[in-house]
């Protein structure tokens, strides 16, 4: 049974009703899955029985850990770690820390959620720094960019820590064998970019074990040009929220085109499957939530705005990643057995 434990206070709105609707419908999908919710019990409970999907035989896998405490949204981090230590997020984290669940999940405050599983959890022999690593559909496939908004800061070793990490869930989850990882820059060329990033191409060029192809820009990832960026949490953060308000942008062009034109309304039936795929390409809540690599247990980072479906796709990849091991096969790499 995989026992994965939910934030059910994490998320902008309509919490916890996003979390214990998203639990209950990963439940039903999956019977070899268990849920601990943290959160209000009384508050928790009575959402439960207002939705449709309540069930015995799914609220037998679901169980509650009254927790009154919180960490908004806007909290400093570094407050959160002195002051919330009864809150959702460190109940939770300390529950994975302790083995009670194999996995962490929250749309709650990502700087927090970081914070707590750094302290509590710790990371993986050899790795510095966990990474919030993400998936970008590109028009070949899909990519992975780490980190995304972890750390800010970054030394060259940690990013080249993040390649290795890419890496490792390239081959596990995306299923390709051989990635290609380039370093996020302002230019193709080796001499291009500021003092980490020419520190890092160095560290990146003389590793043999890694199939890394040089500099990007940023008009590489939708090209698919990689399978892996690595840059550090503050560039990847910027092209992070970039892309989120482009794919929005899209598909608001789209809209309006449609309503400016109102014969092209004759042939929505014939392109709508085109459509529904395009948005489904670039809706966040398709792939749920962000690994955070590099822990020694599975925490995920879901979006503030995440609705159920993301919850519940969280939950289905932080499944993935349990049944896949990738901790173990990043753990060789920081071994040596790969590295």
């Amino acid at each position: 049974m995989i026992k994965v434990i939910v934030d059910a206070m994490g998320g902008d709105k309509d919490v916890p009703g996003i979390n214990v609707i998203g639990s209950l419908q990963a439940l039903s999908d999956y019977e070899n899955l268990k849920i601990f919710l943290t959160g209000p019990k009384d508050i928790i409970l009575k959402k439960l029985k207002e939705t449709s999907i309540y069930s015995r035989k799914i609220v037998d896998r679901l169980e509650i850990i009254d927790v009154k405490e919180t960490v908004e949204m806007d909290e400093q981090p570094s407050k959160a770690l002195r002051n919330k230590r009864g809150s959702t997020i460190a109940i939770g984290i300390k529950m994975l820390k302790e083995g009670v669940g194999d996995a962490f999940i929250s749309a709650g405050n990502s700087g927090a959620i970081a914070a707590f599983a750094l302290t509590q959890v710790g990371t993986i022999k050899g790795i510095d720094r966990p990474a919030i690593s993400t998936i970008f559909p590109t028009v070949k496939g899909k990519c992975i960019m780490l980190d995304v908004g972890a750390n800010v800061d970054c030394k060259p070793k940690q990013i080249l820590d993040f390649a290795y990490m890419g890496d490792a869930y390239c081959r596990s989850i995306l299923h390709n064998n051989n990635p290609r990882i380039g370093l996020l820059s302002i230019g193709h060329e080796e001499g291009k970019g500021n003092t980490q990033t020419l520190e890092t191409y160095e560290l990146l060029k003389k590793n043999s074990k890694l199939n890394f192809i040089g500099n990007i820009e940023g008009k590489d990832i939708p090209a698919g040009e990689v399978d892996v960026v690595v840059c550090d949490g503050f560039v990847g953060n910027v092209i992070l929220k970039f892309g989120e308000g482009i794919a929005s942008m899209l598909l608001k062009l789209i809209k309006d085109s449609l309503k400016k034109h109102p014969l092209s309304f004759i042939s929505l039936p014939f392109v709508w499957g085109a459509i529904a795929d395009l948005r489904r390409k670039i809706d966040f809540t398709e792939y749920g939530g962000a690994p955070l690599l590099g822990l020694e247990k599975i925490c995920l980072i879901c979006h503030g705005r995440s609705n159920a479906k993301a919850i519940k796709n969280a939950i289905r990849t932080a499944k993935q990643l349990i049944e896949k091991n990738i901790n173990d096969m990043i753990t060789k790499y920081f071994n040596g057995a790969i590295k």
